[in-house]
């Protein structure tokens, strides 16, 4: 094939078209620039699109995903501008963590607001235009949290688990279509979306063991964690095979947590994180997933230090 990508092959010397979500920061400003240095043409949604940067195959795209307005005026707006829209990422979405009890209801509703219904809105909008041409493929980015759940993220966690199962679902509708779908499931991403969320436990609550647990693990896989440019990567690389595989997790953590909770019943799961003992927590933790998950440096730093032979 001379070093062209399957891309290249399908489409000639025409440069395949790109609709990226949430691309004004993270993982969706990382996919946009990947996809735009491989010789992509990418429409980068944002919804202050002035905020993503210059590149020559870069095009900011005003887009908000809760909005239905908003996404069938920039699914026009591309397709009268490219033709096609070859690969669709849905990416935006937003975070936050609570217990079950005192999460309040507009909070939820906003995360199902972006994450679930804004993906399935931009998946209506392009999919017709990817099934006539019988070509495409769709990229939903969820999370390891929409393979497993965490005490005190159920709400983020059940709106990944929700647009996994769409996509599931629609990877069986659409396959004879020609068209792909991928699941990227990153863990632990260095990205703004940290410094985003508000807190929604009030002061003395009943589930610090939980929030406590929650936050350790995130905070010790930040410490020299995964950059989302290995997200921008496995997403392209997703796309290159027409997200064949399905799901893909991202990250040394993403990977070993999916590894435990696919090997454990669910019982056993639950078992494990309602452990009240921390230090017996901490040790059966260790056993479960082989390595120290809630303990500094992330495991991606150390496999990377591995790696480098210090």
């Amino acid at each position: 094939m001379g070093g062209q990508t399957g891309w290249q092959v399908c489409y000639g010397a025409a440069m395949p078209n790109a609709l990226i979500t949430g691309t004004s920061t993270g993982i969706g400003l990382a996919t946009a620039l990947y996809f735009a240095q491989q010789g992509y043409t990418v429409f980068a949604g944002a919804r202050k699109p002035e905020v993503v940067p210059v590149h020559a195959n870069l095009l900011p795209v005003a887009l908000d995903v809760n909005s239905d307005g908003s996404v069938q005026a920039c699914v026009a707006s591309v397709l009268q501008q490219a033709g096609t829209i070859d690969v669709l990422v849905n990416n935006a979405g937003i975070g936050q963590g609570g217990a079950v009890e005192l999460m309040p209801m507009s909070h939820i509703r906003a995360m199902f607001e972006t994450n679930f219904f804004g993906a399935v809105r931009m998946m209506q909008a392009v999919l017709p235009g990817m099934r006539e041409r019988r070509s495409g493929t769709v990229v939903n980015v969820t999370s390891m949290l929409g393979h497993m759940t965490l005490g005190c993220h159920a709400y983020y966690t059940a709106t990944k688990f929700a647009l996994g199962a769409v996509s599931e679902a629609l990877a069986m509708e659409v396959r004879e279509f020609g068209i792909g779908v991928a699941i990227i499931e990153p863990g632990v991403i260095l990205t703004p979306i940290w410094s985003k969320g508000e807190s929604t436990m009030p002061e003395g609550h009943s589930y610090q063991r939980a929030m406590g647990r929650l936050y350790r693990m995130f905070g010790a896989q930040m410490e020299g964690g995964t950059l989302p440019d290995a997200v921008a990567r496995a997403i392209y690389d997703a796309v290159q095979e027409g997200g064949k595989k399905v799901r893909y997790p991202v990250g040394a953590d993403a990977e070993v947590l999916a590894e435990a909770r696919d090997r454990m019943s669910a019982e056993e799961w639950v078992a494990l994180f309602a452990e009240p003992d921390d230090q017996v927590f901490a040790a059966k933790a260790r056993q479960v997933f082989g390595v120290d998950l809630y303990n500094p440096p992330s495991l991606n730093a150390r496999r990377a230090g591995a790696g480098s032979g210090s």
